[in-house]
């Protein structure tokens, strides 16, 4: 659950386990400590009460997790309270990559660059992260929306 190096050993895929809801953090860590490799992704947040500010890790993935495919079996997943089930997608169980794991956790850290000189409506650029060509369709702020080239998907990011 701290981060992916700890877990980047072996290339297998990931499979998407759903939580009950605000339940991620807790489940992730009951299925790592009974021995099955769990990823809950969390972001860093301040938030504001009345009478203070403090820091709070929320969960990237509501009601999701990531849970290592060669690390469970069935039935010792679901005995575990919070678990809901898996997605599926095309009537499959979801899959995700070892690769886009480590492209999530890299996001997550902040460890990429952007040349913000090179930012212009119109302009190509390469999206940070996903290291994908696009082209620069709206800028608002510290934020710049990007269609990806060859796919038409529209993606967002903020820089400083």
């Amino acid at each position: 659950m701290r981060g992916i190096s700890k877990i980047s050993e072996n290339l297998s895929s990931w499979n998407v386990i759903y939580t009950r809801s605000r339940a991620e953090k807790k489940v992730a860590e009951l299925l790592s400590a009974t021995g099955i490799t769990a990823y809950c992704p969390v972001k860093e947040e301040i938030r504001q009460w009345s009478d203070r500010k403090k820091k709070v890790q929320k969960p990237l993935l509501p009601s999701m997790i990531l849970v290592r495919e060669d690390s469970f079996k069935d039935d010792e997943l679901f005995c575990h309270a919070g678990v809901v089930g898996f997605m599926s997608y095309k009537g499959k169980r979801a899959r995700v990559s070892q690769k886009e794991v480590e492209v999530l956790d890299e996001f997550i850290r902040g460890n990429y660059t952007i040349n913000t000189s090179s930012i212009c409506i119109g302009g190509q650029i390469e999206v940070p992260v996903l290291k994908k060509a696009g082209k620069v369709i709206k800028i608002k702020g510290n934020a710049c929306w990007v269609q990806l080239a060859n796919t038409g998907i529209s993606v967002s990011f903020s820089f400083k």
